[in-house]
């Protein structure tokens, strides 16, 4: 399991800097004006859009799809993936021709600062990226069947050609016209569904088209989709209400949000997204055998290697918010006054790390134990506090306290989660986990203080951004001594898993 983490990490690594890539493009190019606004909504709006039905699909279908292989053999399998294929591209057929015909209208909701070229450009963009939710409601269904036939590299790898496209896509359009980037960007999602067939056929799977959306084994999907779409629109919710405040707040705000929340998704996919992605499927197959002591044991080891990692990297993007901003997008069209705007989103981004990541496991491990009502409540209460928080904070705060927002809620929400898991399961031994929480942030702590004392050191001498690398080194070094004077509770665990992975 190890060896397939540590690779999905380094494919990550590889698609995520290229995203980055990708963004500091984009930054280089047109700055975070209205321009980038336009462009960052067309592309979220389709996204949104689908979520609704993708990610509901997703969380059940790979429960399902396990227990169908499991009792009834992988071609009763197989015959429910190509249901469940075409009964998602006929949804995405009505919600592709509802975008067509109220663009504006949809625009307005997403964006109600948006007015004239600005809103020109979102209509136009919004109408092409509309037809790649065709290629985006493939993409999700395949990825949970590639996952759970073990091959978890191509859905990662798949990345790496829409990036690649575009970067020249960005580059392209920087001197050509506009309207390149958005039709670029179809082009590219496309590209990325193609990528996949190869290992698609290499399973075995063949497509029919037989629509049956009656089908016993589609209705008990639903039946545990429904709620996880439920609680996607409160997501999705929240979303709206940050584009549209930060658009009314200030130009670029959309894109200020947009830089710093990939930044922080970043860390996320390259040490949780790799966990999950591998375990998911793994914890589901425990859920259906019922073996709950297995499951709790995994489930809590995943919780406090996740807390190790996010707690340290938020506490250095905190530090170092300003920093980061100015080395990734700090240059060409990208001013100043952005990179201020982006850094301040971003240290308040940094506050939620530990939310958002737990809140991915936790989610994944309710969703095997076919139980999506809960995460469902969970979204919807954060949704409201969300909210709230976001008028009561944007007043004090501008477009720094939507980020502020969106963290309290996260974290409030997932602790919600955990508790609700615990009585659920029964006890997670919750006191060790707490205990090894606690030493994690003492230890970051300290490596705040010694990093930025560093950094400071070195920054003075003048060696540019040499200072922020000796920085973040120095913060590594001093946090993996605390953790081990701290002596977490499973250390003899993670220090016999580094040794073997190093062997590897």
């Amino acid at each position: 399991m190890e060896k397939t983490v540590i690779a999905l990490m380094t494919v990550i690594i590889v698609t995520k800097v290229l995203g980055f890539s990708r963004d500091i493009s984009l930054s280089y190019f047109y700055g975070a004006d209205g321009l980038t606004d336009a462009y960052l909504v067309s592309t979220d709006i389709p996204t949104a859009f689908f979520s609704f039905i993708g990610m509901g699909i997703v969380a059940s279908f790979i429960p399902i799809f396990t227990k169908i292989q499991e009792k009834q053999g992988i071609a009763e399998a197989r015959k429910f993936t190509a249901n469940v294929i075409n009964i998602v591209l006929l949804l995405s057929t009505g919600i592709v021709v509802l975008i067509l015909l109220f663009p504006q209208a949809i625009v307005k909701v997403f964006a109600s600062g948006f007015e004239g070229e600005t809103l020109k450009i979102a209509i136009d963009f919004t109408r092409i990226a509309a037809l790649s939710i065709y290629f985006t409601a493939l993409i999700y269904v395949f990825n949970g069947y590639l996952e759970v036939h073990k091959s978890f590299l191509p859905t990662v790898l798949a990345g790496l050609p829409l990036n690649i496209m575009m970067l020249f896509v960005i580059y392209l359009s920087s001197f050509t016209n506009i309207y390149v980037l958005s039709i670029g960007t179809l082009v590219a999602v496309v590209v990325q569904f193609l990528f996949l067939i190869p290992w698609i056929r290499k399973t075995g799977y063949r497509h029919s088209f037989k629509v049956n959306p009656k089908e016993k084994n589609v209705r008990k999907m639903m039946y545990i989709a429904i709620p996880v779409i439920i609680g996607v629109s409160a997501d999705q919710i929240n979303v709206l209400v940050d584009r549209t405040l930060a658009s009314q707040i200030v130009e670029g705000g959309i894109s200020a949000l947009t830089y710093s929340h990939r930044i922080i998704f970043f860390i996320q996919a390259i040490f949780v997204t790799a966990v999950v992605t591998v375990m998911f499927p793994k914890i589901s197959k425990l859920a259906v055998k019922q073996n709950m002591e297995e499951l709790k044991n995994i489930v809590g080891k995943i919780i406090t290697t996740v807390a190790l990692i996010v707690i340290p990297a938020a506490v250095g993007i905190m530090i170092f918010s300003t920093q980061i901003t100015e080395l990734l997008f700090g240059r060409g069209a990208f001013e100043a006054n952005e990179v201020i705007l982006t850094s301040g989103v971003l240290f308040f981004y940094a506050v939620g790390m530990l939310g958002f990541g737990l809140r991915e496991v936790l989610v994944k491990v309710f969703y095997s134990l076919e139980d999506s009502r809960t995460p469902m409540i969970s979204a919807f209460g954060a949704m409201f506090l969300n909210v709230i928080l976001c008028l009561i904070l944007s007043r004090f705060m501008g477009i720094n306290g939507l980020a502020l927002a969106t963290s309290i809620s996260t974290l409030v929400f997932t602790g919600f989660l955990y508790i609700s898991l615990v009585r659920k399961v029964g006890s997670m031994n919750s006191l060790k986990i707490v205990q090894d929480l606690f030493k994690a942030v003492m230890a970051s702590a300290v490596m705040g203080f010694s990093a930025k004392y560093i950094y400071t050191l070195l920054d003075e001498a003048g060696i540019g951004i040499l200072a922020l690398a000796g920085g973040i080194g120095a913060g590594i070094v001093v946090y993996a001594s605390m953790l081990w004077v701290l002596q977490l509770s499973d250390i003899g665990y993670y220090k016999s898993r580094i040794v073997a992975l190093a062997k590897r």
